[in-house]
């Protein structure tokens, strides 16, 4: 009876094992979600404005407080990182912080034009990691 016993013991523990890992995969996961909403992947460069939105929320919906920076790829190498800085025409200093949502404007320099590059936001929640948001553009006069 001890025979019969232990095979089905190990699959009952195997059974248990497995749905842990699925859910530890799925906790390793993001424990929120962030968003970045932006009108194309053409900017135009020279001073017309690129309006992107970036979100923070909880899985279930509700605003978190973060803070982001953005960075800019060039083949895949980090060219640049700046820091946003809502309503003002100067860059920051350092990670922007903000509850829920942002709006900012996006100003390509000319040097961009014609280059694929990606851009992307990362969006930090003390406590629940890191989100890179990655926005595939080709800057055009």
């Amino acid at each position: 009876m001890n025979q019969l016993f232990r095979p089905r013991t190990l699959i009952v523990l195997a059974a248990g094992l497995a749905a842990l890992l699925c859910a530890a995969a799925s906790a390793s996961g993001a424990a929120f979600r962030a968003t970045l909403d932006a009108p194309n992947h053409s900017p135009k460069a020279g001073g017309k404005n690129w309006k992107i939105t970036v979100t923070a929320r909880s899985n279930a919906g509700k605003p978190l407080r973060a803070t982001a920076r953005y960075e800019f790829f060039f083949n895949g190498q980090r060219v640049s990182t700046q820091y946003p800085n809502p309503g003002h025409t100067k860059g920051g200093t350092k990670p922007y912080a903000f509850r829920g949502r942002y709006r900012d404007t996006i100003l390509w320099p000319p040097q961009a034009v014609g280059h694929p590059l990606t851009f992307r936001v990362v969006v930090s929640v003390p406590g629940k990691g890191s989100v890179n948001l990655d926005w595939k553009v080709k800057v055009h006069r």
